[in-house]
């Protein structure tokens, strides 16, 4: 019996430090980091600092560091920190149309439908790239939520544009392109782009936010979501 309690001390004795050492190292949930962005309650990345699978963060190593990462409707998106209680702001994909070398990339949008998360109009602006179109945003129930002019084709026209504030909250849109100034033959192939971006991230004393052309594929934008769901997290 005496072997035996001498035993358990020394066992307990050596377990101790691997104890305390993991003790510390559990992640102080709305402080976690990955890479240089400090993650913000409810998302977490260890299990117990989020209660539902929306706000579950993967940090994954890139090219250029670690990044965060949330994957909503199974679009993987990066987190690039938040702005105000509520919020977040990420990487969102540009669309595009009529842009032959983009391949595929014209139909990576974000559909937020089914999920807390949404676009607001008191944080976002629709934006377009490209020239001599009636740009206009519509949202999951087909209602316009905004939309702009394209000033007319010339030189640099693939970098000109135009953003315009919209209207009400949505999970999902689709971009209609109408020529307003016809160039000819070639008007079918004008390459355009379409996005939301976050209105607080960028000035707004220029006609596009500074950076963005048309070899652009992401964009920050800011989302919300439904409170409710955050569980206690």
């Amino acid at each position: 019996m005496g072997f035996q309690l001498w035993f358990y001390f020394i066992i307990l004795f050596l377990l101790c430090p691997i104890l305390q050492s993991t003790e510390s190292q559990q992640a102080i949930c709305g402080e976690e980091v990955c890479g240089n962005v400090t993650i913000p309650s409810p998302f977490g990345i260890h299990s117990r600092c989020y209660s539902r699978s929306w706000f579950r963060v993967s940090c994954k190593q890139t090219h250029k560091g670690e990044k965060p990462f949330i994957s909503i409707n199974g679009i993987d998106l990066e987190l690039l920190g938040s702005l105000f209680q509520d919020t977040i702001l990420i990487k969102n994909p540009v669309s595009y149309v009529s842009c032959d070398h983009k391949g595929e990339v014209g139909s990576s949008t974000v559909n937020l439908t089914g999920t807390p998360f949404f676009f607001s109009s008191d944080y976002n602006y629709f934006g377009t790239v490209g020239c001599g179109n009636l740009a206009t945003i519509f949202s999951n129930e087909a209602d316009p939520l905004g939309g702009c002019i394209q000033p007319i084709c010339g030189d640099g026209a693939s970098e000109s544009g135009c953003y315009n504030r919209i209207s009400g909250n949505f999970t999902s849109n689709v971009v209609n392109m109408t020529a307003m100034y016809p160039t000819g033959k070639d008007d079918d192939k004008r390459c355009a782009s379409a996005f939301i971006f976050s209105r607080l991230y960028f000035r707004e004393d220029y006609p596009l936010p500074i950076g963005i052309h048309i070899e652009t594929t992401h964009v920050p934008a800011t989302l919300c979501w439904n409170s409710t769901y955050c569980g206690d997290a």
